[in-house]
């Protein structure tokens, strides 16, 4: 082995293990930083849909306590212990156009029937509103039906010194929240003076109060297009927004009470029959296109990066392997030019042997000199072979490009290869056989060709028989082809290096010395150039065959 093909499968492991590394390492360092921009936008993406969450929550949580705080603590409502009582009626419009939920307010003083204050254009179906002359959008009904069931709760309330009364109540088939102010006569509250409060129709408010709150934050915030926001009661029903897809990673969730009072007024001794659910928002950020637009980039970054890294990778795995093929290169022309030397040397210096032998009138017996001259047409017409070879190859005198297709009868050429090697055959006591069988058809070719063909077939066949010594050359007609085998007894091609005998310079493993190279390689060539088939069998230490079909009379 060469030292540059050494030096190349020393490097070779080392090489691909860094090109590996170096990759996975490129892709590491794409993949945290695309994550890291990922991460980023996802939690910008995610402190907005907090904030806009707790801000939904801040407008829902002052809203729907607003009216205890700013309406119920009022001192204006203690006009209500003056004659008439209607004056009122300012702080109850008010009241009605700045929150939208309370359906009713009531106010009586003790021992006297209630009276309902009721908004004009959405009048409770349980009232029965009589007319008035105030000039605002509210009607008043004295002691409507149900007021006996809601004062009958709020003196129970009272009996236990409350200051406020909160419950649910049913009335007309509608399930209603009542928050009321207990004003007493005394410190110790032992005697009910005045009440003052407001019911909430819950079924109106699940339908349109959240809805017009929900829009309305969204629209301030400015997150209308950006986030989902939705209102979910304490069963998990959407009363707010599609209850669709929803992806848990990108969902912020907020909790609040569903009291339109501030539930600290009854924290100390909650009534039982309140009902404290929890209700909650929810905001949906997936489709924030900013998170969007950070997520494609990250993305079509990733994908950058991975096509960058891994077209490096193969970039420095081509440069591996043309270093490789190059020092395969570099040996095989290595081995080319020794092999071709000695080739060229041996012929040449059997030539001037002779001629040096003859010249100096030391052979005096004409049977010596004939064979003297035999020996000097057998190295010559090997010379000329070598020569042959190497032209074919190098395109001075290619045979293959420059054809004269002409009818060739296949025997005679036979003859004359077998007894251009007549001389090696005979010092190498070769048994060699002749396989010729009735009259075999001629092909179209060029002769020159074909016979170089046949000539580095034989060759071979000679070179690589150095125990049983067997050349068998036959030819015959089988359905419309003619088929020329050589065959020999030598050592024989393993099995995986077949399919690459026939490529130029390549020489197996038990070759050893001797031969180009190139013999099989311009055969193959030669074969193809006349629309023929080359096939090999072999098998080690049993010999080759190699057969040739040629189309029988037909021009290429």
């Amino acid at each position: 082995m060469t030292a540059p093909r050494r030096l190349s499968r020393a490097l070779t492991p080392g090489l691909t293990t860094g090109v590996v590394v170096s990759v996975a390492t490129l892709i590491w360092l794409a993949y945290t930083g695309v994550q890291g921009w990922r991460t980023s936008a996802a939690t910008l993406a995610e402190r907005r849909a907090s904030e806009s969450a707790q801000l939904l929550v801040r407008a829902l949580t002052r809203d729907m306590r607003g009216a205890q705080a700013s309406v119920l603590s009022s001192p204006r409502w203690d006009q209500f212990m003056l004659d008439p009582p209607y004056d009122v009626g300012t702080v109850v419009a008010g009241a009605f156009a700045r929150y939208p939920y309370p359906e009713s307010f009531f106010a009586w003083r003790a021992e006297e029937p209630p009276v309902f204050f009721n908004r004009f254009d959405r009048r409770p179906p349980w009232i029965a509103a009589r007319a008035t002359d105030i000039p605002f959008p509210v009607t008043i009904a004295d002691d409507p039906p149900g007021a006996r069931a809601i004062a009958t709760r709020v003196r129970a309330d009272a009996a236990q010194r409350r200051t406020f009364s909160v419950f649910e109540i049913p009335l007309a088939g509608a399930l209603y929240q009542v928050v009321a102010r207990l004003l007493y006569r005394d410190p110790l509250r032992d005697h009910l003076e005045a009440v003052f409060g407001f019911t909430v129709n819950l079924p109106w408010v699940r339908q349109h109060y959240f809805s017009e709150v929900t829009r309305q934050v969204a629209r301030i915030s400015g997150t209308d297009e950006s986030f989902t926001l939705a209102v979910l009661d304490a069963s998990g029903t959407h009363v707010v927004g599609a209850g669709g897809e929803r992806r848990g990673d990108s969902v912020l969730t907020e909790q609040f009470s569903m009291a339109f009072f501030d539930p600290a007024s009854v924290d100390i001794d909650p009534p039982a029959d309140l009902s404290r659910e929890q209700w909650r928002v929810e905001v949906n950020y997936s489709g924030d296109p900013a998170l969007l637009q950070a997520m494609q980039g990250a993305n079509r970054t990733l994908l950058v990066a991975t096509v960058a890294a891994l077209s490096l990778g193969i970039g420095l795995m081509l440069t591996l392997r043309a270093t490789r093929v190059n020092a395969r290169l570099v040996e095989m022309r290595s081995e080319f030019v020794s092999t071709v030397t000695h080739e060229l040397k041996t012929p040449i210096a059997t030539l001037r042997a002779i001629g040096d032998t003859v010249a100096a009138g030391r052979i005096t017996h004409p049977n010596a000199l004939n064979d003297y001259a035999a020996l000097i047409v057998q190295e010559s017409k090997r010379l000329a072979r070598l020569v042959d070879n190497l032209l074919a190859f190098a395109r001075i005198t290619d045979v293959t490009e420059v054809y004269v297709f002409e009818e060739v009868d296949l025997e005679p050429l036979v003859d004359d290869v077998l007894k251009t090697f007549d001389s090696q055959l005979t010092s190498g006591s070769f048994n060699v056989c002749r396989d010729i069988p009735g009259h075999v058809p001629p092909v179209k070719g060029d002769k020159t060709a074909l016979e170089l063909m046949l000539d580095n077939l034989v060759d071979n066949a000679i070179r690589y028989s150095r125990i049983e010594k067997q050349l068998t050359v036959s030819l015959r007609s089988h359905e419309g082809r003619v088929l020329l085998v050589v065959r020999d007894r030598g050592m024989g091609i393993p099995a995986e290096e077949i399919p690459q005998v026939t490529r130029k310079f390549f020489r197996g493993r038990r070759a050893g010395s001797g031969g180009s190279g190139l013999g099989l390689a311009i055969a193959a060539r030669i074969v193809a150039d006349h629309r023929g088939t080359l096939s090999i069998e072999s098998q080690p230490n049993a010999g080759t065959s190699v057969t040739v079909s040629f189309a029988a009379g037909n021009a290429t």
